[in-house]
């Protein structure tokens, strides 16, 4: 659930374009177990989401770093 943002559009995860910015993707949640949730549409298997939403915004600038 963290990587989710919850907008007044719906929910939506973010993912980094190749330029280092943030693009949201709408998404449709299914079962929502705890902390975990499914999503029915909108992202495939292999999308790469940032996985802590909280703060972020569509089009804003990011700076990616590996641990």
């Amino acid at each position: 659930l963290r990587a989710l943002k919850i907008t007044p559009q719906g929910p939506v995860a973010f993912t980094v374009t190749d330029e280092g910015t943030l693009r949201s993707i709408p998404v449709v949640l299914g079962a929502i177990t705890g902390d975990t949730v499914v999503i029915t549409k909108g992202l495939t298997p292999n999308t790469q989401i940032v996985t802590d939403a909280r703060g972020l915004k569509d089009g804003e600038d990011v700076e990616i770093i590996s641990k």
